[in-house]
């Protein structure tokens, strides 16, 4: 059940030198907000995206990939870091309310980040696209935090349609003084690959953090004119807005091709979080959901990892965690990568209160040559919002201010059957293995949402979504929530 390949998967070693296997380019590929079944490798009957789709069959496809939070900067934190962000109180997107010092409006910096260890095994490294983990002190920009080269924004989203005159958009430290292309997504494609394209003797990893398909709901007329039998517009343009995507992740990988580097560059595409059903019509299906809740349409999310130097294709179906990018990129570069689950010495802090990582090397997985479950247990916390744990095929959710719900996810991925009173026990077991974890938790949140998404959080808990694809035509409205029915 876990592993679905046609061939056994093994080292398909590249042609290296004698002394020095050769190191892979690492390309981490980040989609905002993209809803689970919207990729025609994941299900999607509206969306053309074929570039994605023959990474997808020439990759591992991950069925249960997830992420570290269902809203965008914590979940980026945890890609980042390879830890929880409930583990350095960073759990919710960056506020900045007057009562908060801007030190704390960021990362801390006594985290190491990917990019960091990346640099110390001697990588070059590009951030093209959203930032979103600090931008109050100089000490947060992500050329502090071992990046080489930075282009685009450090807050949370941007206009698709940018002037030199209205943008937030940094070169650098410096605004841009050209546009060389008016769509930002097209940009940023642009920025990738001068990046992978300069001369150097180094490997490089380039996190490419498109904004796409995140709002504003702004897209191309010529991609808006394919989807135009699209009666609901904000779907019609976010359609529009991810074939645009596919699009440009095909030029990436032709170029790649072309110079010969796509056979040794490990790839992973991910979304920050799942789809914001609400905000920008995408669709979670057949899961359960939205954007900012712990419903499995806002922390699953497509997951593709692409190296044919070392890869089989084929579809694994264990959980696995957007925390695991670091142990496996740094595994990968020949670095070392801390022990996940155990405390690590860290300078100026006891071993008893160092920090626990959760990363954990994929590639032994994918290969086959490590059996079992990645994780022991999933578990994703926001303050005052709510928590959840999966541990097997169960799931506990617990939302603040609800009941507790328990579900079988190998038979019910849609989370329509409650099974909390059925399983007492199993619910028991989850239970305790969460609060265990939140006893070993570092620091107390940094900030917390404004009291605005505390109740549209809880609103969002109270829907009916729609577990179905729309059909091609689009005549389907699944946006028009249901009454509670909780």
């Amino acid at each position: 059940m876990t592993l679905i390949f046609a061939l056994a998967l093994g080292f398909c070693a590249p042609v290296v030198h004698a002394d020095e296997p050769t190191k892979p380019n690492l390309l981490l590929i980040v989609a905002d907000d993209m809803g689970y079944g919207d990729l025609g490798c994941y299900g999607s009957l509206q969306i053309k995206t074929p570039h994605l789709d023959s990474l997808a069959a020439a990759g591992v496809r991950c069925t249960d990939g997830y992420v570290s939070s269902s809203v965008c900067a914590s979940s980026r934190a945890g890609l980042m870091t390879g830890r929880s962000g409930s583990r350095f109180g960073f759990e919710h997107n960056l506020s900045l309310p007057e009562h908060l010092n801007e030190e704390f409006a960021a990362i801390p910096l006594d985290e190491t980040l990917l990019s960091e260890r990346l640099q110390k095994v001697g990588y070059r490294t590009g951030l093209v696209g959203k930032w979103h983990l600090g931008e109050s002190l100089d000490e947060h920009h992500p050329m502090a935090r071992g990046f080489d080269s930075f282009f685009g924004m450090l807050k949370g989203s941007h206009p698709y349609w940018p002037t030199l005159e209205k943008n937030k958009l940094l070169r650098g430290h410096e605004k841009p003084t050209e546009i060389p292309t008016p769509y930002l997504t097209d940009w940023f494609t642009l920025e990738a690959l001068d990046f992978m394209g300069a001369e150097s003797d180094q490997p490089w990893f380039l996190y490419l953090s498109y904004n796409t398909p995140h709002g504003p709901m702004q897209a191309r007329d010529a991609d808006l004119e394919r989807y135009a039998h699209i009666k609901d517009k904000t779907r019609r343009a976010y359609c529009a807005m991810q074939h645009c995507m596919d699009e440009n992740i095909g030029k990436l990988l032709a170029s790649l091709k072309a110079a010969g580097e796509l056979e040794n560059t490990l790839i992973v595409f991910i979304s920050d979080n799942g789809g914001s059903v609400e905000v920008s019509h995408a669709v979670n299906a057949p899961l359960n959901g939205t954007k900012g809740t712990f419903w499995e349409g806002g922390i699953r999310v497509p997951f593709i990892v692409h190296w044919p130097a070392q890869l089989k294709p084929g579809v694994y179906e264990r959980p696995v965690s957007s925390l695991d990018v670091l142990s496996t990129f740094v595994t990968a570069a020949g670095g070392t990568v801390p022990t996940p689950g155990q405390r690590q010495e860290r300078e100026g802090r006891k071993k008893k209160n160092g920090p626990i990582y959760d990363s954990v090397n994929l590639l032994p997985y994918f290969q086959g040559n490590a059996k079992g479950d990645p994780h022991e247990a999933l578990i994703w916390r926001m303050s005052l919002r709510g928590s959840a744990i999966r541990m097997g095929n169960w799931k506990l959710l617990r939302p603040n201010s609800m009941n507790p719900m328990l579900f079988d996810l190998g038979k019910d991925m849609g989370e329509t059957t409650n099974l909390i009173h059925e399983q007492p026990v199993v619910a028991e077991r989850l239970l305790e293995h969460l609060n265990t974890w939140e006893t070993k938790l570092e620091r107390n949140p940094l900030f917390v949402s404004s009291p605005y998404w505390l109740g549209y959080n809880r609103r969002l808990y109270a829907k009916e979504f729609s577990r179905t694809q729309p059909k091609p035509d689009g005549d389907q409205d699944i946006w028009s929530f249901a009454k509670n029915k909780r």
